[in-house]
């Protein structure tokens, strides 16, 4: 893993963006996904109803995927689902309206990042099922300083069109109420000297101090309905060739 140039994208900075100006967005997804004539999309886009957003197949150089499902109530009492290409990569995300106050942030955001490398120790490792030298790579750590605690349940799934091998972890942020489950998953040439790799994060926000307001929106947005509604995601995953 160490030998890619890894490209990542962040939700929280999309999430900012766009939860400052998410019923402002006027670029549609038809716009923003502009066919691979050379034309640049634009950054940010946004769906107009989950008509539009459920069985949308998201395209970028290195890979596809089909849109997370999404229900009527993300949009009458959410903001809606909107992203960008941002980094290399796409973020897309929902939110509560209330995002730009401080401490009332409830949302699913969903990153996805690829890199291109060598098929190294680690490459290897995660294809064969190696958890002695995964583990010793991917240690788990107790809460530090920031809230945070690492590297939690990492383990090995298969995914995607091509049944992609995939190395899981999951993540904690206590102070900002934040939870990240990340999956690793790898093409490989077939003389496997070249590796591709697309990250894909789920996270979770839900501020410590959330209004009492929203009470039955938390009961409905939680850590569990992100994971259920991004399974077709990871099974649409499609990793394009090229090395």
């Amino acid at each position: 893993m160490k030998n890619f140039l890894k490209i990542q994208i962040s939700m929280g900075i999309v999430l900012i963006v766009l939860g400052c100006s998410t019923h402002d967005v006027s670029d549609v997804v038809d716009n923003a996904l502009v066919a691979t004539s050379g034309n640049k999309p634009p950054k940010f886009f946004a769906f107009a109803s989950p008509y539009r957003a459920n069985g949308y197949i998201m395209q970028h150089k290195d890979f596809s995927f089909m849109m997370p499902e999404t229900k009527e109530r993300d949009w009458t009492k959410m903001s809606g689902w909107s992203g960008a290409y941002i980094y290399g990569g796409i973020g897309i995300g929902v939110d509560n309206p209330d995002v730009k106050i401080i401490g009332s942030i409830l949302g699913y955001g969903i990153d996805f990042s690829s890199s291109v490398g060598k098929y190294g120790d680690m490459e290897r490792a995660i294809e064969s099922k190696n958890y002695n030298f995964i583990k010793t790579k991917m240690k788990s750590h107790g809460i530090n300083k920031y809230g945070r605690i690492g590297n939690l349940n990492v383990h090995y799934e298969v995914h995607g069109k091509e049944e992609y091998p995939c190395l899981l972890k999951e993540s904690k942020d206590i102070k900002r109420g934040v939870r990240k489950k990340v999956y690793y998953c790898y093409k490989f040439n077939a003389a496997k000297t070249r590796a591709k790799s697309v990250t894909i994060k789920l996270i979770y926000t839900k501020s410590p101090n959330f209004p009492s307001k929203y009470k039955s929106l938390a009961k409905e947005y939680t850590y569990q309905d992100l994971q259920k509604r991004a399974k077709r995601t990871l099974d649409s995953l499609y990793i394009k060739d090229g090395w």
